[in-house]
């Protein structure tokens, strides 16, 4: 009776221990099928390699392995042979070759190195890379901050040449574009470096204000030194060979003619206004005109105004550009917060999501 009902429990659970122990019973068979098929493969592999297999093997390679010991191969250097030091950069822009966009170089005097020259370094000097002055001959003591180069002569071709020299021998390497400027002239400096990036920088180029020689032909053209131009790093490696021929060939009063003269006589290269889409805008400044007076078009899109005569002026220049690109911000936000909120009527929120300073 209780035999019957015992195997009435166990009967639906019958299948299931049948099943576990017939693959029980399998895998007991197949290790013992496995473990009695005779020597280890991995030693009749290396038997086969080495030639017949023998009853030693086995303990021969267990001797092996017990007496193996690394060897170390002392470092030797032949003396005989030079020794090369590595020579990292100290940067790795450099050991990638890579440059800086854009260097400017001032035009100055000593009669003006402590003023006009001052006034551009505060104005400008914190927007670009490296801010040069050039100048002829400079008093005992520099202004504080400011990199002055002399070369001791005053003469302008003589004063172009070696600026151009300096450049070619100290940044040619480093910079791509090289802005050669007077100290009378207040330069839009973002505008500046907005126009060299959008510049290609594999070509020759000499971008200024464009002004017609005395008695030239109509395309024989000089960027104006009193509103910068620009000068490309291919140019100014073309350009250092004919340095010494154009001083000795080329007299002028002036270094921007001069500069233009040699570059249309040993490179036939010439002066423009516009490259790639890209106008070169300057402004000339009428005397005695108030900077917060100006308000035309080509004042306000200016990259370069000349001539300033005093630092005063071009303080007050400064001040006004400055106000005009706060003014030009204020508007880029006022844009953007116009457009997030006609995109905020396709959320699920609305106008009431909103979050930020003031809720836009």
């Amino acid at each position: 009776m209780r035999l019957s009902s015992l195997l009435a429990l166990l009967r639906p659970a019958l299948p299931l221990i049948l099943g576990l122990s017939l693959g029980c019973s399998l895998s007991l068979l197949r290790v013992s099928w496995i473990q009695g098929e005779g020597e280890d493969p991995c030693v009749e592999a290396v038997g086969e390699r080495g030639g017949p297999q023998n009853p030693d093997s086995r303990a021969r390679l267990d001797q092996t392995d017990e007496d193996f010991k690394p060897r170390i191969v002392p470092y030797y250097r032949d003396p005989n042979k030079p020794y090369k030091k590595v020579l990292r950069t100290r940067y790795i822009q450099t050991e990638l070759g890579s440059r800086e966009r854009l260097l400017v170089a001032v035009l100055t005097s000593r009669a003006t190195l402590s003023t006009l020259a001052v006034a551009v370094n505060r104005t400008v000097a914190h927007h670009f890379p490296r801010l040069l002055y050039f100048t002829g001959q400079r008093g005992a003591r520099a202004p504080a901050g400011m990199q002055v180069v002399s070369h001791g002569d005053e003469r302008p071709a003589w004063l172009m040449s070696e600026t151009l020299r300096h450049l070619h021998t100290h940044f040619g390497a480093d910079y791509d574009w090289f802005f050669i400027m007077q100290d009378d002239t207040y330069v839009q400096a973002p505008r500046l470096a907005a126009l060299a990036g959008h510049l290609s920088i594999n070509q020759d180029l000499y971008l200024g204000r464009a002004e017609e020689f005395i008695g030239a032909g109509e395309q024989a053209r000089y960027c104006h030194g009193g509103f910068g131009y620009l000068l490309s790093r291919s140019l100014l490696l073309r350009l250092r060979p004919h340095l010494d021929g154009c001083r000795g060939d080329i007299l002028s009063a002036r270094p921007d003619e001069w500069l233009g003269r040699c570059l249309i006589d040993a490179l036939g290269i010439g002066c423009v206004s516009q490259h790639q889409g890209q106008q070169y805008r300057s402004f000339e400044l009428a005397k005695n005109r108030d900077p917060e007076k100006e308000g035309s078009s080509a004042f306000l899109s200016a990259f370069a105004v000349h001539p300033v005569s005093e630092g005063t002026l071009m303080y007050r220049l400064h001040k006004r550009f400055s106000a005009l690109e706060l003014e030009r911000a204020y508007s880029e936000i006022e844009q953007l917060q116009a457009q997030i909120r006609n995109l905020t009527v396709l959320t699920p929120e609305g106008e009431a999501g909103l979050t930020g300073p003031g809720s836009l």
